[in-house]
């Protein structure tokens, strides 16, 4: 490790109050998500009169941080903290965060927004306040990539639904910020695969923009792989119970669709990050994918996508995955070659304080110094065209 310069691939920056309405298009002031607290002081990510989801202020590396105050809330007990005055600076401020890093030991790190990674579940079907939301984002990301002095790589919001002229201008936006992370649903578009033929436009976009397509857990994750009648009898229904073991499918289905039906054969230049999705099932993936190549031709007879190379391959070379350290990254990687990330995830309740030295001291392996290089740094530095 000494010597190594240590990339974050993963961390969070909690939105403040009225962050969308700062950065949103005037014109689309009054479709401005905002946090506001109710009767009792729990404070609530809106949307006009609608609430979608409560917020908290946690703790990193303790769950129940977060578990007590949705406990309260739903015992009806008053809140026991402000949102917007007792957030931590080092949890929304990029100046703040930037400085933290030398106590960390890392260089450089990944921030991706907090309450972004799950309202997409509720204002998918709104696309006009979907896009104007995200566009806020986009433009704070701006503003964070300036305060961090190139140590900070706010992740992009984007989606691919409707027409390709919204989407073109925010890759222009983030390639002219040198924001190359953007995140994005892996589920379907407008009912159409990732891999359908009338998005392949869209991916060149991303290649031409030098922009990576970023999959990170959050609530649409588990929609539309399985009927809502599986969790109806759970009230979480951004993170339901049964989306944990579950963790990840949602991801493998997306790479297994762009891989198996060409679009990382059509755009070599295409980088895909998953984060946060977990790492293991990459090894049974590697399996799957080519198996199923082999497969598909002998009880079909043809091919849907001709692949001059095995599936796998296109999966060692164009996709970067980062695994938690209970996942033992170091064994996966003797199976999987160097293809992992280190994230630290703070300040989320499963994340570190300290993100490298208690992931470091979790893990408990070593690793040789050039597969320590890519874990640790090099990974996500190909993602973001360095």
């Amino acid at each position: 490790m000494q010597g190594i310069p240590v990339f974050d691939a993963d961390s969070h920056l909690f939105e403040r109050p009225n962050l969308w309405a700062d950065y949103i298009d005037p014109q689309h002031r009054d479709l401005a998500l905002r946090i506001e607290p109710d009767e009792l002081g729990h404070p609530w990510l809106m949307h006009g009169n609608r609430r979608l989801m409560l917020t908290w202020i946690c703790e990193p590396g303790n769950y129940e941080s977060i578990g007590d105050l949705i406990g309260d809330h739903r015992e009806g007990r008053p809140a026991r903290f402000d949102y917007a005055r007792d957030l931590p600076a080092s949890h929304w401020d990029p100046a703040t965060r930037r400085d933290c890093l030398d106590g960390w030991g890392v260089e450089e790190s990944v921030c991706f927004p907090q309450w972004g990674i799950n309202w997409e579940l509720w204002l998918g079907e709104d696309l006009t306040s979907l896009r104007a939301n995200m566009a806020a984002w986009n433009r704070w990301a701006a503003a964070v990539r300036h305060d961090g002095r190139g140590r900070l790589h706010p992740v992009g919001h984007l989606s691919l639904r409707g027409d390709l002229d919204w989407l073109e201008g925010q890759l222009a936006f983030l390639d002219t910020h040198d924001i190359r992370l953007a995140m994005m649903s892996t589920g379907l578009v407008d009912g159409r695969r990732l891999s359908h033929p009338e998005l392949d436009a869209a991916w060149s976009l991303f290649e031409r923009y030098g922009v990576t397509p970023t999959f990170h857990v959050g609530g649409p994750s588990l929609t539309g792989l399985v009927d809502a009648a599986w969790v109806a009898n759970d009230d979480m229904d951004y993170m339901p119970m049964l989306s944990f073991p579950l963790h990840g499918f949602d991801a493998q289905l997306a790479l297994s669709d762009l891989v198996l039906n060409g679009v990382l054969a059509r755009h070599p230049e295409l980088r895909v990050a998953v984060v946060e999705l977990l790492s293991r099932w990459l090894v049974d993936l590697m399996f799957k994918v080519d198996a199923a190549y082999g497969t598909y031709r002998r009880i079909s007879g043809h091919r849907l996508s001709e692949l001059p190379e095995r599936p796998s391959d296109y999966l060692r070379r164009q996709v970067r995955v980062s695994a938690f350290a209970a996942e033992k990254p170091a064994a996966l990687m003797e199976q999987l070659g160097p293809i992992l990330m280190f994230g630290g995830d703070f300040p989320h309740p499963e994340g570190y304080a300290s993100p490298l030295a208690e992931y470091r001291a979790k893990t408990g392996e070593t690793m040789a110094d050039d597969v320590a290089a890519a874990f640790y740094g090099g990974n996500l530095a190909e993602l973001l065209h360095r």
